[in-house]
């Protein structure tokens, strides 16, 4: 399989989101919604490609905004979260208490569960747990890519100081999950620009 990944960014937090697509069959997925989701959208359609799921690596606000327009591009496919943040979409409970209510519900929603699977099309992405930045965090691998969400960045790692953080349990799942990954695994992050594991785990200062 050969996949091909389409970053996108909005401009006002510089989150990313991400078309994940099988060049062979064209199906796709969506990773996180930024508050830009015409751009993803955009690309799907200039690609042809079949979104057949979104995939969220967490839900702070910057992460889920465009759920509804994604919806209304792409019809009312699946949308996989952790079972810790899966309230957060389905009820509308807000993943932080230092921020208000979200109008977020949705239905369709499904679990993104460490050591199954999850398959989207042709696609089938690994769940690697990675929470500390949020209790449900995630980081979904494919094809020598990890998408991280907001635990690892570029010379960086996720922030700790919110009430349902945890920096320890953060600092642990990037050390046993993420650094355990071949040094040419590509990183593709929650804000930033793409790194790979090698590079972080030989110059990021949280790391060492």
């Amino acid at each position: 399989m050969t996949v091909r990944v389409e970053p996108t960014a909005d401009s006002r937090f510089g989150t990313n989101s991400y078309l994940v697509e099988d060049e062979a069959t064209h199906d796709a997925v969506v990773i996180d919604s930024n508050l830009e989701p015409e751009l993803v959208i955009d690309i799907a359609k200039q690609r042809g490609a079949k979104v057949k799921a979104i995939l969220l690596t967490h839900t702070d606000i910057d992460h889920i905004a465009g759920l509804h327009e994604l919806r209304m591009a792409f019809g009312p496919i699946p949308i996989a979260v952790h079972e810790a943040e899966k309230d957060v979409i389905e009820k509308g409970r807000p993943l932080r208490r230092e921020f208000g209510p979200i109008a977020t519900r949705l239905d369709n929603v499904t679990s993104l569960v460490e050591g199954e699977p999850y398959r989207a099309g042709s696609l089938e992405f690994e769940v690697l747990h990675t929470p500390g930045h949020s209790p449900g965090g995630v980081t979904l691998k494919i094809d020598g890519y990890l998408f991280t969400g907001d635990a690892l960045f570029a010379g960086s790692i996720g922030r700790s100081d919110f009430a349902n953080a945890d920096g320890a349990a953060l600092l642990e799942g990037i050390r046993s999950k993420l650094l355990s990954q071949p040094d040419d695994a590509i990183v593709y992050s929650g804000h930033g620009q793409a790194t790979t594991i090698g590079r972080e785990r030989r110059m990021n200062p949280f790391l060492t």
